[in-house]
Parts: C-alpha cells; structure tokens; sequence
C-alpha cells in the first residue's frame, strides 16, 4: 500500500512568514509552483500562501510589500507520513485543495500535489482501456 511517504515530494520550497508578497511571487515564478508551505524560523509549519491569495497584488500593488503572514492560510490541511494514498486523494476531492503539506512528529517533511497522487495511482495500477500503453 503506497503512503504518503513513498509519493510525497522532498525537496520543498518554502518561504517564511516575514517575507513580503513579492518575494513570495518570485519564488512561485521562479520555482514553477502554485503554492509555497509557510515555515517558522524553528521549522513549523504555520501557514500556506498559494497564487490565489497572491492575486490581491493585481488589485493593490502595495500590497506587494505586505507580508506573507498578513495573506496566508493559517488553517492547514495536512497528511501524516504513513497516510494511504486513497486517504490522502479523499481529501483532495472533499476539501478540493491542489496541494497538503506532509507531516511527521509535527515537522513539515514532504508536499504532495494531486498530480503526485494521479502519477501514483496510475504507475501503480495500469489500466488498459483497449490499447497497449
């Protein structure tokens, strides 16, 4: 049975709560990502700041200069490490979010995208629907 753990994405970028939205809009740019995990100086998760709430910026340019915890997600949705994959893309479908961060012990260790589940459960369970992949 495939976690959480074994399709989870490691390598994060994340960004702190003191940073102004415009950086968070460079690392979004830059990193080709629809959302950034909101991470403590001490390494706890507090927050998600995604691309929707970064478009408060196209309305108000000085927002740009506030700050990522005035915009964020405080109200997580997250996944633990040995959560099963059909746990985890449940609440994709019920709370239709496009990304959960991945905790252990507390700590933030992994993000997961609903694509990751997708390439998951495909590569897992091939179906033939009358052709040869």
């Amino acid at each position: 049975m495939l976690t959480a753990r074994d399709i989870m994405t490691d390598r994060l970028v994340t960004i702190g709560p003191d940073a102004f939205l415009q950086e968070a809009i460079e690392v979004i740019m830059k990193m080709q990502v629809s959302g950034l995990p909101v991470v403590a100086a001490d390494g706890r998760l507090v927050g998600i700041i995604t691309e929707f709430a970064l478009l408060a910026t196209a309305y108000d340019a000085t927002t740009a200069c506030e700050t990522v915890a005035q915009h964020m997600t405080t109200d997580v949705l997250t996944v633990h490490a040995d959560d099963p994959i059909r746990a985890i893309a449940d609440r994709f479908i019920v709370h239709r979010v496009r990304r959960v961060p991945v905790l252990e012990k507390g700590r933030l260790v992994g993000l997961i995208t609903r694509r990751d589940v997708l390439k998951a459960v495909f590569e897992a369970e091939p179906q033939v629907c009358g052709h040869k992949r």
